[in-house]
């Protein structure tokens, strides 16, 4: 009774706890002394726990939980008969791991997964030895030199857990390379520990006899799979998902023929499926997602009758898919996405006329689908189904209408025309629907329901020609994306009342104010794309209200008044875009409380006054774009602490003096990461990614993607004066610079040759003068070059790469005093002026020939 009096019991399960006699209540079994042998309190019902920004554990269920939350009690641990314990999925409010375990000797089986504890786990199990099972997953850190006394011990999961810091050496102990040598073991499940390193080529020089399972995944593996794997001849499921191995899949790997189950998804594992394949008779599930294989998909693999599950999306596979793939009785999961096969499917329902698929993902692959008039077999009923990009023209195709198991349906990028039927909006269990990049006309209806299901509940239609008002009625909708379209009217009001989480409308033609609804109390909204529409007036204050915002875009409208103070209330924003509206008044003082802000972009508008110096106080800011505004003043030095600042853009202003010189604090942009993570944000699980399109000179370039090594710096357009400093340099990593239509003065700093990774210089329209420094030719990537319209002298100088920017002449134009351009004056010539000689001269052009221009990128 002490255990239930400890503990908070949110669904009663624990009710029937009363009385002595304990061998009747919910969970314990007794024998026939009366003895309690076996406890199982197992949550039926485990919260949904992912990780979140903060790398916290956290429940993503829509329902209240269902675990017992609380203390163990000591009481438990005088249960010396107990052979069975189960007390996974429960919350143990991050208590420390009781010692008590010790005195539960007689234990064959003990489940403590998923029960948050805190702390590590020291010696509570090592005298356990009668253990057969053992899961300890997510139950902090394991010193798993306390395992090897379990010698019984043949199922052991430690998913989850930190092992790096406790694991002993393997020269002094019988560990494999950080993973224990425990050879009477079937199961070793040690995934998701991505501090352990794993060396398989040591690990398999052992014999393992009886091992059946082993999972490593998101474990660090050492090079590739050795050929000694084929000595486990009992293997039955490898699962290594992201666990960057190397290499190729060893040819004596296809002798393993009791294996059930290989998953390698997301390595750098390359070369092609060997047509051997076929010895794996026992084959069910081929996972290779995410890896490097190149060359055609074997027809081997068809003899493998016993296949359910073949995923090899995202490679570089060629070809056709073989017909025969079809054909495969089991056959309930195919996934070829994301590769580079140029075949075709003519017969869409003749190609799956033998299968039952569950799961059908076709797009991006290459192939063309065709979708013939042929009915479908009553079992062709798939759950979900993926034909994007799969040149697939007409109306939308009348054979889904009979899928009425579908839950995920994806047509994107096709040719699709006419309207979206209204039986589509009417099947019974859609939960997903993706039209979006088609020629789809009309309107759509005022009221859309879809249905729940294991992800969330989304709505893509951008990029068609779709027109009307925004449907009023959205029910258990929680991501819609209606971008880019024709829809007319205004925002409605409703849209913001309900679970919503992420709305994309930009690109349309709404007018009309901002509806407060849109973020009332308690909202949900993570995501609000209203940019590049014709709203007007304020930015409600009710956005305030909505704390968990990430990523706010008003860009491209006819807003006013400025940023509220109120929306210092949003402490998850990272993306604020009010660009292109007509707010005025100086630097909003509510970015300050951003504290989490990475994007700013607050370019065209008619913003005033000086930078604030707080700007280096946004200590994880990225981007930061405010050309196009009256700012005036000099640039803050403390722009120096932005440690992870990849572009500045900060032309078409009035801002003076001189470039600061202390610039060695922008860490990002000098020491430019080689492998550069995503600049983007993962919001309601869709991707949100940062797009920054330079253009210099005429020429765009273009980012599809921000990475942490893409970066810029452009403040052009400006007042600035004084010589360009020395320390400029010192911006190893910078990828494009542009100081034009400025009044610097002074020599080009000879350490602006340490830039070694710059591509693109404009430095035109100032009065530098001098000689351009010979170290400014050695710098190879350099691709785009303009230093017209200065005071520069002397001889232009050469090198194989150099000699190419300016074949026109044009990056030199308007310095009299330099020789040797293609089209100037030799340098021998008698007619070369001399500085002494002339004024400098600088034609009038209009400035801006350099911008910066953010988008964004959707993809879900």
């Amino acid at each position: 009774m002490s255990f239930k009096s400890n503990m908070a019991d949110p669904s009663n399960r624990l009710s029937s706890w009363k009385g002595q006699n304990c061998c009747s209540w919910y969970g314990i079994n007794c024998s026939d002394s009366f003895h309690v042998t076996a406890i199982d309190l197992r949550n039926p019902k485990p919260d949904n726990l992912i990780l979140d920004m903060n790398s916290q554990l956290v429940s993503t269920s829509d329902v209240p939980s269902t675990a017992l939350t609380g203390s163990i009690p000591p009481s438990l641990f005088s249960l010396t008969h107990l052979r069975y314990l189960d007390l996974s999925f429960n919350n143990f409010s991050f208590s420390k791991v009781p010692l008590g375990f010790s005195n539960l000797t007689g234990l064959t089986y003990l489940n403590l997964s998923n029960v948050m504890f805190n702390g590590s786990i020291t010696t509570q199990f090592s005298n356990l030895t009668f253990l057969m099972e053992l899961d300890l997953s997510i139950s902090g850190e394991v010193p798993v030199e306390q395992l090897l006394n379990l010698t019984k011990l043949s199922e052991l999961y430690m998913d989850y857990n930190f092992l790096a810091s406790k694991i002993p050496n393997l020269t002094r102990s019988y560990l494999q390379d950080h993973i224990p040598y425990l050879p009477q073991v079937k199961t070793l499940h040690v995934g998701n520990n991505v501090d352990v390193m794993v060396d398989l080529h040591s690990m398999f020089s052992v014999p393992w006899p009886r091992l059946e399972s082993i999972d490593i995944s998101s474990t660090h593996v050492i090079g590739s799979i050795p050929s000694s794997i084929a000595n486990i001849t009992s293997l039955v499921d490898f699962i290594a998902y992201n666990s960057l191995i190397q290499g190729r899949i060893p040819a004596s790997m296809m002798n393993l023929s009791r294996l059930e189950m290989l998953r390698l998804d997301m390595n750098n594992i390359s070369g092609e499926i060997s047509p051997s394949i076929s010895n794996l008779k026992s084959l069910q599930v081929l996972s290779l997602l995410q890896n490097s294989f190149h060359g055609l998909i074997p027809d081997t693999i068809c003899s493998i009758s016993s296949l359910w599950c073949l995923l090899l999306a995202g490679n570089s596979f060629t070809g056709n898919i073989p017909n025969c793939i079809g054909q495969l009785n089991d056959l309930s999961h195919l996934e070829v996405s994301s590769n580079k096969m140029n075949g075709s499917i003519p017969s869409l329902s003749s190609f799956f006329r033998n299968s039952t698929p569950y799961l059908l993902v076709l797009g991006f692959s290459g192939l063309t689908v065709k979708v013939d008039q042929q009915p479908f077999p009553p079992r062709f009923q798939p759950q979900i189904l993926s034909l994007d990009s799969c040149n697939i023209g007409g109306k939308i195709p009348d054979f889904i209408s009979n899928l009425t198991k579908l839950v995920y349906l994806s047509l994107s990028n096709n040719s699709l025309s006419g309207t979206i039927p209204s039986w589509l909006f009417n099947l019974p269990n859609l939960g997903y629907l993706d039209l979006s990049v088609n020629r789809l006309q009309g309107v759509i209806p005022p009221s859309i329901k879809l249905k729940s299901f294991f992800m969330q509940t989304t709505l893509k239609l951008r990029n068609n020609l779709l027109q009307g008002l925004i449907p009023q009625q959205l029910e258990n909708i929680r991501a819609l994306d209606l971008s880019a379209n024709n829809f007319t009217g205004n925002v409605p009001a409703e849209v913001g009342l309900g679970n919503i989480r992420y709305l994309a409308l930009s690109d349309n033609k709404l007018s009309g104010r901002i509806p407060f609804s849109l973020c009332q109390e308690n909202c949900e909204l993570m995501l609000l794309d209203l940019s590049n529409n014709n709203l007007f007036g304020t930015i409600p204050t009710s956005f305030g209200n909505c704390s968990p915002l990430v990523y706010l875009n008003l860009g491209s409208n006819n807003l006013t008044d400025g940023i509220p103070e109120e929306l210092q209330g949003a402490k998850r924003l990272r993306f604020l875009n009010v660009s292109g509206n007509h707010f005025d008044g100086p630097f909003p003082s509510v970015v300050r409380r951003l504290e989490r802000i990475s994007v700013i972009d607050m370019g065209n508008n008619k913003f005033s006054g000086k930078i604030p110096e707080f700007i280096g106080d946004l200590k994880d800011l990225r981007i930061l774009l405010l050309e196009f505004n009256s700012f005036n003043g000099s640039i803050p030095e403390e722009i120096n602490a932005l440690e992870n600042m990849q572009f500045i853009g900060l032309s078409n202003n009035q801002l003076s003096g001189p470039i600061p010189e202390k610039l060695s604090g922008l860490k990002t942009i000098i020491n430019r990461p080689k492998d550069g993570n995503l600049l983007g944000f993962i919001i309601s699980q869709l991707y949100i990614g940062v797009q920054v399109n330079l253009v210099a000179k005429g020429l765009s370039m273009q980012f599809d993607v921000v990475r942490t090594y893409n970066n810029g710096l452009d403040l052009s357009c400006n007042n600035l004066t004084g010589n360009l400093p020395s320390e400029l340099g010192h911006l190893q990593g910078l990828y494009a610079l542009n100081l034009s239509h400025n009044r610097l003065s002074g020599n080009i700093p000879t350490a602006i040759g340490n830039m070694s990774l710059l591509e693109s210089l404009d430095l035109s329209y100032n009065n530098l003068s001098g000689e351009i420094p010979v170290s400014l030719a050695l710098l190879d990537p350099l691709s785009t070059l303009n230093l017209a319209h200065n005071n520069l002298s002397g001889e232009i100088p050469t090198s194989p790469h150099f000699d190419t920017l300016s074949r026109d002449g044009l990056a030199y134009i308007g310095n009299k005093f330099l020789c040797g351009a293609p089209d100037g004056i030799h340098c021998d010539s008698e007619d070369f002026p001399t500085p002494e000689s002339s004024e400098s001269e600088h034609s009038e052009e209009q400035c801006g020939e350099w911008k910066m221009v953010l988008a964004l990128a959707f993809a879900g």
